[in-house]
């Protein structure tokens, strides 16, 4: 196990080392990123409004393939495909269908809560030092108090450094069926909301502060909203904060209040506070951004009463 002095070290080392060897879509000073700060007099919190043009060629197989990014002689037969998955791709963060996908991609081994997971660079990053952590075990993506653990776990051994983000199936997770969840080393927008002021934000949103080892009362609220609604009711939680009393935020989710006009899905990030834009034909609502627009953002998928 890597001692928490050098887990951040060793993670934001190897972040750079795959963008050196060409397995990030655009190392950071070449992505072309635009940004716009906005604060928002009502939460007294700075939005982030972000242009990453790179991404958008996260789907194009023919450019990841020239890039070398996608494997193009991959054995498509022997990868591995949930039943369950109706487009029948094959599962993104399965350890053997990365070595078979990705020859390029490193991953970092953690045990965390007694389970082995796996961190990958996510190479259409969103964040600086942007890792997707997967479940060395094709396990669902839900959320127990074992993952939450993990979070905090995560969060603890990287000294603080690195936020932990969990998106739940239908808000935010486009791989439902594999347990997986992000980190960064960049400080999220919704980390400078006071402390009280939960209800001055634009989402459904409750805070807990992790002392010693007990997140008792966030896994409870996480459990009583989903009891709610277990067809509907999902979660988004951030782990941030100082090392010795990290903060879990929570925000509340409905399955069926999944996208924005303003910015179509709404996943982890964008419940932080941070809107990406990549798309072409969005060109023009990140040329409009503004407070209001954030706001109107997370608004449109709040649910009520959480």
């Amino acid at each position: 196990m890597t001692p928490a002095s050098g887990l951040a070290k060793l993670l934001t080392a190897t972040w750079q080392r795959q963008g050196d060897a060409g397995f990030l879509l655009a190392p950071p000073d070449e992505a072309g990123i635009e940004e716009r700060a906005i604060r928002d007099d009502i939460s007294d919190v700075v939005f982030r409004f972000r242009w990453m043009p790179h991404r958008e060629l996260r789907t194009d197989t023919a450019a990841l393939e020239q890039l070398g990014i996608l494997n193009p002689t991959r054995n498509e037969a022997a990868l591995f495909r949930d039943p369950r998955d109706p487009s029948g791709r094959h599962c993104f963060l399965c350890r053997e269908n990365i070595a078979e996908c990705h020859p390029l991609e490193e991953l970092v081994p953690l045990r965390l809560a007694g389970r082995e997971y796996l961190a990958g660079a996510n190479f259409a990053w969103i964040e600086l030092n942007h890792y997707t952590v997967m479940s060395a075990e094709h396990v669902d993506q839900d959320f127990t108090p074992d993952v939450l653990k993990a979070m905090v776990e995560l969060h603890r051994r990287t000294d603080g450094e690195f936020r932990v983000l969990y998106n739940a199936a239908d808000a935010g997770a486009t791989i439902p069926w594999h347990l997986h969840f992000q980190i960064t080393t960049e400080r999220l927008p919704v980390e400078g909301l006071a402390v009280g002021a939960e209800t001055a934000y634009a989402m459904a949103l409750r805070r807990y502060t992790v002392t010693g080892g007990d997140a008792a009362a966030a896994m409870g609220a996480i459990e009583t909203w989903e009891a709610k609604d277990p067809d509907n009711h999902r979660v988004n939680v951030l782990v941030a904060g100082p090392v010795a009393a990290p903060v879990v935020h929570v925000f509340g989710r409905d399955r069926r209040l999944t996208h924005s006009p303003v910015k179509g899905l709404m996943g982890g990030f964008e419940m932080c506070g941070d809107l990406v834009y990549s798309e072409p034909d969005r060109r023009n609502e990140f040329e409009g951004a503004s407070a209001a627009m954030a706001r109107q953002a997370l608004e449109d998928v709040r649910p009520a009463g959480f």
